[in-house]
């Protein structure tokens, strides 16, 4: 269900410095696409964004800027764990990021994001208004069930997340839980990244959900980092991060030179 319509008068162009950073500053021109980064737990991103409202000038912000794509760290909530009230800000931040550019339907975006964020990414796409044009997702938590109890500070934030939810809450996990979402995730290319020392969510996990995608007919980019602890990103790996991004938000490679 899209919100869009009655959430306007909140979330709008004229509104968008208060739901979402962005690289707008580092644009010469309108953008010819753009991308949406969701928060990990707490607000932060091993991707780099940040929950404080400033511009976003570091890491991909210039890059992208100067292929022409708008960056939007957005604000979901800290502890969303893009559930449904998450779902319904990201629904408003595309109709109003639109609206604000002139982009129409068939301007190319992403989603992406890590840990928490990775899982937005993911389940934004399947849940989404909007259907993404690509996925990014690092490092995320696929298996949210499986995850609930696997450090202190977690089980809190993913009953708050579904609490409101007219279902037992062991059912309200599998609907922010990307293993339990595969039949609604729509056809886009993914690309995945898995922390194979994430301390967090086990490579097995993630192993096991990108299987799950490739056998119901996905196209899935999957990347395991050997060695790396939960968000850590490799300079190869931004490399190809970078070049996911731009490969499918650039097509025909009508990105600037």
């Amino acid at each position: 269900m899209s919100y869009t319509a009655a959430d306007r008068d909140f979330i709008n162009p004229c509104t968008l410095q208060l739901y979402c950073n962005s690289n707008a500053h580092l644009l010469t021109a309108p953008p010819s696409a753009f991308v949406l980064e969701f928060p990990g737990l707490g607000g932060g991103s091993c991707m780099g964004g940040t929950a404080e409202l400033a511009p976003y000038g570091h890491l991909l912000a210039p890059d992208l800027a100067e292929q022409g794509i708008l960056l939007a760290y957005t604000f979901p909530g800290p502890w969303s764990w893009m559930n449904r009230s998450g779902v319904r800000v990201i629904n408003a931040l595309v109709a109003a990021i639109r609206e604000a550019y002139g982009l129409t339907e068939a301007t190319p975006w992403a989603v992406m994001g890590g840990s928490m964020g990775g899982l937005g990414a993911l389940i934004y796409a399947a849940a989404g208004a909007y259907t993404p044009t690509a996925c990014l997702s690092v490092c995320p938590c696929v298996d949210v069930p499986a995850c609930y109890p696997c450090v202190p500070d977690i089980p809190r934030t993913l009953f708050c997340a579904v609490a409101d939810l007219e279902l037992p809450i062991a059912e309200g996990l599998k609907t922010i839980s990307p293993r339990h979402r595969v039949a609604d995730m729509p056809h886009i290319p993914y690309h995945i990244v898995c922390d194979c020392a994430d301390a967090l969510f086990p490579e097995e996990m993630t192993d096991a959900y990108v299987d799950e995608l490739r056998a119901a007919g996905h196209t899935v980019t999957y990347h395991r980092l050997a060695g790396c602890p939960h968000g850590a990103i490799t300079e190869a790996e931004w490399a190809a991060i970078r070049a996911f991004l731009t490969g499918h938000l650039c097509p025909g490679h009508l990105c600037r030179a």
